[in-house]
């Protein structure tokens, strides 16, 4: 098999940083504070991996665990591809802090290749390393993409063998979307969207498409990824919508809908549910993968983002049926009220309250707001910081993962550091 082209990554367009940008600064602020230990545990937790032969075998399940085989997977193989990324991505932006992330750069360098060959290569279709292998399942499509960034991040590092290993995986799981397609819930959307779903297959469609340079089924990919993305966006009003969205009509890839016309999801048999729903229309590495690679981002990547956002502002819930004392989800105080009684604790996974703040006061999905994203920013971001310095805060903050605030406070910094160069170099062409 000849070598897979790659498009390269500018980093260039990264030069400059923040400036004096506000968000920016808090940007960085939250990453100095959230990346406390990274560094250190995904060294820990490299060393410590199960080794056959040559490789790490980090997909290997415990004997105990077999009957839920499909979440010890996700336990397995998320958390290591999604901190990878995160780490590689913050040293090559220059935000890695060695004294407060625990590790040296260079130790996170030379065990990066053996990471990333040992998690391609247990892929089923590279024939696995131990017992167990993954791939084809419904959260694969999430992990090969994150493998395929990693990978495409230090693609000039990699030997031929492990860009073909990882080239295997990503075109792999994306081809297995294009005769397939997106899951809608329709009705069921108050109880268990699809959206999210379609958000992570998706993603691994558009890192294929954008990463690999000439691929016979980049079109195709692209083209996949945008409809996989608007179905999991589209309400009961898009149905029959003409609006064109990159070079259709709406209606022409719609199977069905995920949101509701509140612009809300439900998930876990609750509606409306807060985290689901943030889940469920926001791609910051999208955004910044294309921007980086000199791609176009799709014009899906915002659709509905406005009134979606707008919904957490602005929306008043009725108590009852929401618990009391009903509401906006969005409080005046930094608070969020939490309008079900199921997860209560993820109200305080202010990660993903600061991502959309940021995307909205940066792409303008503030724009019919009461109040702005860029407010709403500023007082989200300062919470986390309070919280992680040891002063009182109205939630308390909440992560399956802690490396979940440092990954996400990493995107909203490269998303503000392409705003603030963007809009450098239109001051230049007006002078």
């Amino acid at each position: 098999m000849a070598e897979q082209h790659i498009r390269p990554l500018d980093w260039s367009k990264l030069d400059g940083g923040v400036g004096d940008d506000e968000l920016g600064a808090l940007c960085k602020t939250v990453l100095e504070h959230t990346q406390k230990g990274m560094g250190q545990e995904w060294v820990d937790k490299v060393e410590s991996a199960r080794r056959v032969g040559e490789l790490l075998d980090f997909g290997y399940i415990e004997p105990s665990r077999k009957k839920g085989r499909r979440r010890a997977m996700e336990d397995c193989i998320r958390p290591v591809t999604t901190a990878s990324r995160t780490l590689i991505l913050a040293i090559q932006t220059g935000q890695y802090r060695e004294e407060i992330a625990g590790a040296p750069v260079a130790k996170i360098k030379e065990l990066l290749p053996l990471v990333i060959r040992s998690v391609a290569k247990d892929h089923k279709i590279n024939g696995g390393i131990g017992r167990d292998t993954w791939g084809d399942t419904w959260q694969s499509a999430m992990w090969a993409g994150n493998l395929g960034q990693v990978a495409w991040m230090v693609w000039d590092e990699l030997s031929l063998e492990d860009r073909s290993l990882v080239t295997n995986v990503l075109v792999h799981e994306a081809d297995r979307f294009l005769k397939i397609p997106p899951r809608t819930s329709d009705a069921n959307s108050v109880k268990d969207t699809k959206g999210e779903e379609n958000v992570w297959n998706s993603t691994c469609l558009l890192t294929a498409s954008t990463m690999f340079l000439d691929h016979p089924h980049e079109q195709a990919w692209r083209e996949q990824a945008i409809t996989y993305f608007l179905n999991a966006v589209a309400t009961p009003h898009d149905l029959k919508s003409n609006q064109i969205v990159d070079g259709k009509p709406l209606a022409e890839r719609l199977m069905g809908y995920c949101i509701t016309e509140d612009y809300a999801v439900g998930n876990h048999g609750v509606y409306p549910h807060p985290g689901y729903t943030s889940s469920s229309y926001l791609n910051t590495k999208g955004v910044f993968f294309c921007a980086l690679a000199d791609v176009k981002p799709p014009e899906a990547l915002f659709y509905n983002a406005a009134p979606i956002y707008r919904m957490f502002i602005d929306h008043q819930w009725s108590a009852p049926p929401c618990t009391a004392p009903g509401g906006t989800i969005y409080k005046a105080d930094g608070g969020i009220y939490w309008p079900i009684k199921k997860e209560t604790e993820r109200a305080g996974r202010y990660y993903k309250w600061f991502e959309q703040d940021i995307m909205a006061a940066t792409y303008g999905f503030d724009e019919k707001c009461s109040t702005k994203g860029r407010d709403w920013a500023l007082q989200h971001g300062q919470l986390i910081v309070d919280a992680l310095t040891g002063k009182p805060i109205l939630v308390e903050l909440e992560s399956y993962h802690k490396g979940a605030f440092f990954k996400t406070a990493l995107s909203c910094y490269i998303i503000r550091v392409l705003h603030v160069n963007n809009q450098r170099y239109l001051k230049s062409q007006k002078r």
